[in-house]
Parts: structure tokens; C-alpha cells; sequence
């Protein structure tokens, strides 16, 4: 004796199981999307379980973005062959959304992180052990050929290309000869962190060591005063430049109106053999 095994649900109990209105079952069905499988004659509608699968697909693919004329061109002309070129296309744009959502994330992460620091700092001049950094760098800046702001927007452009925000703003770089000058505004380079060294620039590593560390509240055109005072405490701790300057905003335009309400960090690298 057979039995039949296909269960059949109104209208309102498939809305139910599949989390939707009945006006989304009728709009599908006047659309020829989506139509139920029996219609008696005093007009009431019945799907039938085997159904539920086919909803859940149209309701995957419009969860993706795909059109409903697209998942109904799927449905009308669906076969083995179709079903999987369709799903590996866009199981990649899957992917790249995946990748470009990660990307997000991680920036926003940063961006607390750099602003959590910014809002805890002191005034005081401290010797830090900073951990080894990947840094983008602009081309060399050549002051003398009114060569800054091309070095900046060229770099500002590149990192945007190559989408290269990890959430760390531009930072400027000072080498050692032009501190012990007390060129304090005669930047060698733009730089932007970014999370590891594969990248389609070359990469400088900002070494791990020892940093003469400082902090400031106000616009970058006061970053002078703080570049004394860590001069001062390299000297008086009888300390020895051993690479860059390195400058970086914590706090800026993007989460305080007030330019003297920035927070400027600047991190000098020094060894600890007698200042020359």
C-alpha cells in the first residue's frame, strides 16, 4: 500500500517556516517567480515541502544582491550546469565581500585601538621598547624642489589604490641628521602602517627596540616643542640617535572638531651608547 510523502502547507504556514509575509508569497507568484504548487478551485494556495528548498535558494541568492529578475532567469532556465557556474561565480564574490568586510573590520579595530591610546597619555618623556613595524613609504621628500605636497598626495593616492588603510593615519619621518640639526619640520618621508609586508610596494620595516617616546595635545605645527623636549631627555640620558623620528596622530580630525584637541605621539629610535 502506498503512501503518499509530499506534505502540503496554506499559504500562512509557508510565510511561517520561511520567515516571511504571505504578501512576499503572492507578489512571487504574480511575478512568475515563485508559484505554489496546487491552486483549488476556490482559490486557495498550497505549497508543498519540496518547496522549501527552492524558497531557501531564491531567498540566498536575494540575500546576496542578486536581482529578481536574475534568480527568476535562474529558476526558469535551472540546470545541474547552470546551478554550479552560477553558485562559483558568485561563491568569489562571496569571498571578496568576505575579504573586503575583514578589511573593514580590522581598520575600525585600529581606529579604537590608536584612540583608546590617545585618550591615556601623559606628558612625561619615557624610554620604550616598541614592537618591529611594516611601514609604506612615500618617495624621499625634497624640500628644496617644493617637492612636499606632491610626495604626500602621490602616496595618499597609492595607499587608497592599493587599498592600504588598515585605520592608521600618514605619518612623517625625520632621520637622524636633520633631528640632531633641529630640523624639526624637515620631513624625509610620509609613512602608513599597514598590518603585514605583503604589499605591491616595497615595504620598510620600522625596527623593534629602544624609543625615546612623547606625546602632545595640539595641532602639528606645534610638534616643535615636543621635538625639544625629547632632544633634551636624549642628551641628558646621555643617549644616541640610532634611526628615524617617527610621527604619527592619535587623535585627529576624524573623532575631535578642535585641531588643538590632536593627539601627536613621536617615537625617536636610540641605542644606549653615549649621545655623539
Amino acid at each position: 500500500m502506498s503512501r503518499n510523502r509530499i506534505k502540503y502547507f496554506t499559504t500562512g504556514e509557508f510565510a511561517e517556516f520561511c520567515g516571511v509575509h504571505k504578501k512576499t508569497l503572492f507578489y512571487y507568484d504574480s511575478i512568475g517567480l515563485f508559484k505554489p504548487e496546487k491552486v483549488m478551485n476556490n482559490g486557495y494556495r498550497y505549497y508543498s515541502d519540496y518547496q522549501l528548498d527552492v524558497f531557501n535558494v531564491i531567498s540566498v541568492l536575494k540575500e546576496i544582491g542578486m536581482p529578481l529578475k536574475k534568480i527568476k532567469e535562474f529558476l526558469d532556465n535551472r540546470t545541474p550546469d547552470f546551478l554550479i557556474d552560477l553558485f562559483e561565480y558568485e561563491k568569489i564574490q562571496i569571498e571578496k565581500e568576505i575579504e573586503n568586510l575583514q578589511r573593514i573590520k580590522s581598520l575600525m579595530e585600529t581606529k579604537i585601538n590608536i584612540t583608546k591610546a590617545g585618550k591615556n597619555i601623559t606628558s612625561d618623556i619615557k624610554l620604550e621598547y616598541e614592537k618591529e613595524e611594516f611601514l609604506i613609504l612615500s618617495d624621499y621628500i625634497n624640500i628644496e624642489d617644493d617637492y612636499y605636497i606632491d610626495a604626500y598626495t602621490q602616496h595618499l593616492k597609492h595607499c587608497i589604490n592599493n587599498k592600504l588603510n588598515s585605520g592608521h593615519p600618514i605619518g612623517v619621518m625625520i632621520n637622524k641628521e636633520n633631528l640632531m640639526s633641529n630640523e624639526f619640520f624637515k620631513y624625509n618621508y610620509y609613512f602608513t602602517k599597514v598590518n603585514n609586508s605583503d604589499v605591491s610596494k616595497e615595504v620598510m620595516i620600522k625596527p623593534e627596540g629602544l624609543y625615546v617616546v612623547g606625546y602632545m595635545r595640539g595641532y602639528y605645527d606645534k610638534t616643535i616643542f615636543l621635538y625639544e623636549k625629547l632632544m633634551d631627555f636624549i642628551n641628558n640620558n646621555n643617549l644616541c640617535i640610532s634611526g628615524y623620528s617617527y610621527e604619527e596622530g592619535l587623535i585627529d580630525e576624524i573623532s575631535v572638531r578642535d585641531k588643538e584637541s590632536y593627539v601627536i605621539k613621536i617615537s625617536i629610535k636610540v641605542d644606549e651608547k653615549k649621545y655623539i
